[in-house]
């Protein structure tokens, strides 16, 4: 096998016997993909000192841990290597910890103990490839910026196209309505924001936002076929279809959308099924807090901005590389 078919995997567990596990069935046939060098830890302390060395594709992390919680864990193995994909690999969930996994690490995927050997493997490589594809575009992208070369616009206009599907028109009301609308409360956060270390992140322009609301997944489907849409929120609980099957048929039909999930009304195996299936960026519990509501979906658009911007620049690359 060629040799950039090869890739690294750290596996963090405080069962020595899981990691084991992991190793034995990443290490055998068949492989789906790629061939793993994988490293094993009990220790979070440790994997973490090891990941201030050597860069890692993508980790696997258990949910609990004594000492430092899988949350903790790949929050600061993100500051360190933010292009390692993240699975989490688990047989306990709470509410709490797994939205705030969601929300704040990005996880692409939720692993339950005991996993199948060919879920385990097929989304290894899955997590792979797409981490592969944002580090290349980030590599290319920053080889333009460190040029000084200049950096054509994303789109032609700034404005960000948000859809929002709920059955219940109270809710669509709501909602469009914090979105465009800026109150005496965003301006004291703001200036909360400015005294506190989170003051550079992401702020939600709503001069910038287009609120299209619909109680209807068949419509937001039928919507998305004339309109790019930056992002949808969607709820779970809706009579035509579900929230998670509409994010995965959006998914399949605007790829770079980013995809939030709100409800009031799901269990934890629901939400991993989400994480798994429908890729979420984020989760939003009704009822939701306003402030961080925008601040969610400014941290979504801000996301696919990036990613949109480095796949651009990336392209320019490519097209210099290969003209004659």
């Amino acid at each position: 096998m060629n040799e950039k078919e090869h890739r690294r995997i750290l596996v963090l567990d405080d069962e020595p016997n899981i990691v084991a596990a992991v190793q034995r069935e990443l290490n055998s046939p068949p492989f789906v993909r790629y061939r793993y060098e994988v490293e094993g830890f009990t220790d979070p302390a440790a994997a973490l000192a090891r990941a201030g060395e050597q860069a890692f594709d993508a980790v696997i992390s258990d949910y609990r841990m004594p000492g430092m919680s899988g949350l903790e864990f790949l929050t600061a193995l993100g500051q360190l290597q933010p292009d390692c994909a993240r699975l989490v690999l688990s047989g306990q969930t709470d509410m709490e910890t797994l939205v705030r996994m969601i929300n704040e690490t990005h996880i692409y995927r939720f692993i339950p103990k005991p996993w199948h050997d060919y879920y385990l493997k097929g989304s290894v490589a899955q997590a792979l490839t797409y981490g592969a594809t944002l580090a290349e575009n980030r590599r290319l992208a920053d080889l333009v910026r460190q040029h000084n070369i200049p950096v054509p616009p994303v789109e032609e206009n700034n404005i960000d196209q948000l859809i929002i599907v709920d059955d219940d028109p109270g809710v669509l009301s709501s909602l469009s309505r914090v979105l465009t609308r800026r109150s005496r409360v965003d301006d004291l956060f703001s200036a909360i924001r400015s005294e506190v270390a989170n003051r550079d992140g992401p702020v939600l322009n709503e001069g910038n936002l287009s609120v299209q609301v619909t109680p209807s997944p068949r419509h937001a489907l039928q919507m998305a076929q004339s309109i790019n849409f930056s992002c949808i929120v969607a709820d779970y609980r809706m009579p035509e279809m579900s929230g998670i099957e509409l994010l995965q048929q959006f998914s399949d039909l605007q790829p770079t959308c980013a995809r939030i999930l709100i409800s009031g009304q799901i269990d934890e195996n629901d939400l991993i099924y989400a994480v798994d299936s429908a890729h979420i960026f984020a989760f939003i519990d009704k009822p939701w807090a306003d402030f961080e509501l925008k601040a969610c979906i400014a941290l979504a658009l801000s996301h696919r901005r990036m990613l949109l911007e480095n796949s651009l620049l990336a392209e320019m690359v490519r097209k210099s590389a290969a003209a004659p």
